[in-house]
């Protein structure tokens, strides 16, 4: 670091080109920073689970859905869904989406194939507004919708009332939802003026839209995060300076970042959103230490060779230490780079990338701004001394009372240690995006008034040389689907078996019969030939011939992931017993994706926490050489997580996908304070001081520099509070208070195990520890 910061002074026109061309060239790759949203943007292109959704999507009409919902209850533009204002608009708007590429098909009550039985003849495929007038026969039309399994629950309510207009998309590729989203938004304006309100679900609306919400809750809150960061800075140095340098530098990491994302190809997604106020409050806490240094230094440095003197001699107080601070928080984020969602491991990775700048900044460009002012400009106030007698007091707890201090945290430990045995990863939908979100209200709107809004798709595949139109298939979808219904969260199942009973009772007046004999087989062959001449699409929404494969749709509500899991195990469990040996079984759509999701970021969360505490462990102990203070670092460091993760099990509060990447996170910050006063205090025992003198003299010269590091990232994860989605929000809150907690932990116990392990080694008042 000493070398870095010399170089950077002695040739500072050199230093300020290099990074000048550096982050032109990082800017240069920001026009070509592109969004994604969509499963593929957060699991990754090639994630079994998306691999299996687009295959369906591919061999099935309707795989990936976007429904658009109104209700004749909340509105005057209609009476009903078959009246002419509903099917004027249904018919409109199906036919400006069909012409959207990558829509497969659109299904709405204007449009839809109504299979209606005939006195004489076979019965006919008839649409209630054909061409966009409604049909002559409507009412006799609409009475027969209502009775059709394919319609009610689908794009009708059962009284009526409600509507649905169906966009089938043809694959699960981001850029298509945000295209068929705008679409089909654009499509419906006009007829919201009118007076129909719609509400919107399914997957891709869901990313789109409260992607969006993200996005605007982020953008608003970074200018509240720079603010927060830079009241705490003011207030604790007492100089506006300080704080316009510090984030200066740090605004150029940012760029830095978000440029290397570019140059990738990384496409930006919901969790890149979190990338700059991250960088931004985490970065800064190294140059806050610089800061703190020099401003501590002599005020008499009015000379710039006198302060390029100071400024080495800061470097080589902090430096050393910021370096290995700014390891352990790269190795906290990096620590993802195992998580099987590419989104996660890529936002590890930029993290890491985005810290290291800002620790090579501070020691680059911030001397070339710090050296045009002297010490004395960034410490006006002599008020702010009024904390630094707190946290030496504080300290002064901890090391005169080493015995009482241990005790306690050791009570501590153990109750949040039982706390954390109860603690349990539980994402509801409410969780993840908040209440007040658009598609939480309309996914709560569909489900009172339609259908569950979320959908389980079940391929089965019977043994080759097994037609699919055998009543021995059809026997093992009806029992399924019979059995499927019976789960709890669960709602009605659909695949082929409806409409051929249904046009088994026009053609028969009877039920149809699933025994395995010739004269069955032959007339469920018919049907499915009947079926297919009628509507071709219709029939590929639940067959595909090409594979041999059935689909059994199921609806779902948006479930908790505890009871999500059980769900899908009696899924599982069911078809096991229902599905004959030999049969090719395939769970997929958005309710299993969306499984698959939060499970791996569960995974990512434990295996994450373990691989960064190993690596963080590993780093300070080779930076202090002493296992006895890398152990007595990791104290301070691991004691926020369990206190604040253990709070949590004990208050029966499950962690939602947000507060799950709590642990990791806060690992990699809390060892720094840790690593800033050990430090201190090893250079105090090796000048002869005694360990509680040794922490007394290291809060003097580090003391300022970890209550503003700790304060302004406390401030800058709580500022996250304010994101819409609930789960960013969790994960500000709970990062907050771990943070605050490895602050008094840093102050408060770290001093007690000091003195602590100076009495267990027997050393001497001038041994160095």
């Amino acid at each position: 670091m000493v070398s870095l910061t010399r170089f950077s002074l002695r040739f500072p026109l050199s230093t300020l080109i290099a990074l000048a061309i550096v982050s032109a060239a990082l800017a240069w790759g920001l026009p070509r920073l592109k969004s994604e949203v969509g499963y593929r943007a957060f699991l990754g292109h090639d994630h079994p689970a998306v691999v299996r959704l687009d295959a369906f999507a591919e061999r099935f009409v309707g795989g990936i859905p976007i429904v658009a919902v109104w209700s004749c209850r909340e509105s005057a533009a209609c009476r009903d869904v078959f009246d002419p204002e509903s099917l004027a608009m249904a018919q409109a708007v199906t036919h400006q989406l069909e012409a959207v590429p990558g829509v497969r098909r659109v299904d709405s009550p204007a449009t839809s194939a109504l299979v209606v039985p005939q006195e004489i003849g076979l019965p006919q495929v008839r649409r209630l507004a054909p061409g966009g007038e409604p049909a002559r026969d409507l009412d006799a039309l609409s009475t027969r919708a209502l009775e059709d399994p394919l319609w009610v629950g689908q794009i009708v309510s059962a009284d009526g009332l409600a509507g649905a207009v169906i966009v089938h998309l043809e694959s699960s590729q981001g850029n298509l939802a945000t295209r068929v989203v705008a679409a089909l938004e654009l499509a419906l304006a006009p007829f919201e003026t009118r007076g129909f309100r719609f509400h919107l679900v399914g997957g891709p609306v869901e990313f789109v839209v409260a992607g969006e919400e993200l996005a605007t809750g982020t953008a608003r809150v970074i200018p509240i995060m720079v603010a927060l960061v830079a009241v705490v800075i003011v207030a604790l140095f007492g100089s506006f300076a300080a704080a316009a340098l510090a984030l200066a530098s740090m605004g150029v990491a940012v760029l830095w970042t978000f440029g290397a994302m570019a140059w990738l190809g990384w496409a930006q997604n919901s969790l890149t959103q979190a990338l700059a106020p991250l960088v931004l409050v985490i970065g800064i806490c190294n140059a806050i230490h610089v800061l703190a240094a020099y401003a501590s230094r002599p005020q008499t440095a009015d000379t710039r060779i006198e302060r390029e003197t100071v400024l080495l001699e800061v470097a080589d107080d902090v430096g050393p230490a910021c370096a290995m601070t700014t390891l352990t928080t790269a190795a906290g984020f990096a620590s993802f780079a195992i998580s099987g969602l590419e989104s996660i491991a890529r936002f590890g990775g930029l993290a890491s990338f985005g810290v290291a700048s800002a620790w090579l900044l501070c020691f680059t460009l911030l001397p070339q701004l710090l050296v045009r002012v002297p010490p004395g400009r960034l410490q006006g106030l002599n008020a702010t001394r009024a904390w630094q007698r707190g946290a030496t007091a504080l300290a002064s707890v901890g090391s005169r009372h080493a015995g009482i201090v241990l005790a306690g945290t050791a009570a501590v430990i153990a109750v949040c240690g039982v706390g954390l045995t109860r603690l349990r990863v539980d994402a509801t939908f409410e969780d993840l995006y908040g209440s007040d979100s658009r598609v939480v209200r309309w996914a709560r709107f569909v489900s009172e008034n339609l259908r569950k809004p979320d959908t389980l798709e079940i391929g089965l595949t019977p043994p080759d040389g097994v037609a699919a139109s055998a009543p021995q298939v059809l026997a093992t979808l009806a029992a399924l689907q019979d059995d499927l219904t019976s789960v709890e969260g669960l709602g009605r199942a659909l695949s082929i078996v409806a409409p051929v009973r249904s046009l088994h009772r026009m053609l028969y007046h009877s039920e149809l019969g699933f025994s395995p004999s010739d004269e069955n087989a032959e007339r469920t062959a018919a049907l499915f030939r009947m079926m297919r001449r009628q509507d071709r699409s219709a029939f590929a929404m639940f067959v595909d011939e090409q594979a041999g494969m059935l689909r059994v749709s199921v609806e779902s509500e948006k479930a908790p992931q505890d009871r999500l899991r059980r769900m899908l195990a009696q899924v599982q469990t069911l078809a096991a017993l229902r599905v004959p040996a030999g049969w090719g079984v395939t769970l997929t759509g958005p309710l299993q994706v969306v499984h698959e999701m939060v499970d791996e970021i569960r995974t990512t969360q434990l295996r994450s926490f373990a691989l960064a505490g190993v690596i963080v462990f590993a780093l300070v102990t080779i930076y202090f050489r002493s296992l006895w203070l890398s152990a007595m670092a990791m104290v301070p460091t691991l004691l926020p997580v369990l206190v604040t993760l253990g709070a949590l099990g004990l208050a029966g509060i499950a962690l939602d996908v947000g507060g799950a990447m709590v642990a990791a996170v806060v690992l990699g910050l809390a060892v720094d304070d840790a690593i800033h006063l050990l430090v201190q205090v090893q250079r105090a025992r090796l000048r002869g001081a005694g360990p509680s003198e040794a922490v007394g003299e290291a809060v003097r010269r580090v003391g300022r520099a970890i209550v503003t590091t700790s304060l302004a990232l406390a401030l800058g994860f709580f500022a996250l509070a304010l994101v819409p989605w609930q789960s960013v929000a969790n994960f500000g809150l709970i990062s907050t208070l771990a943070i605050l907690c490895a602050l008094i932990s840093t102050l408060l116990v770290l001093p007690a195990l000091v003195v602590a392990v100076d009495r267990l080694r027997g050393n001497s008042r001038s041994e160095p520890a």
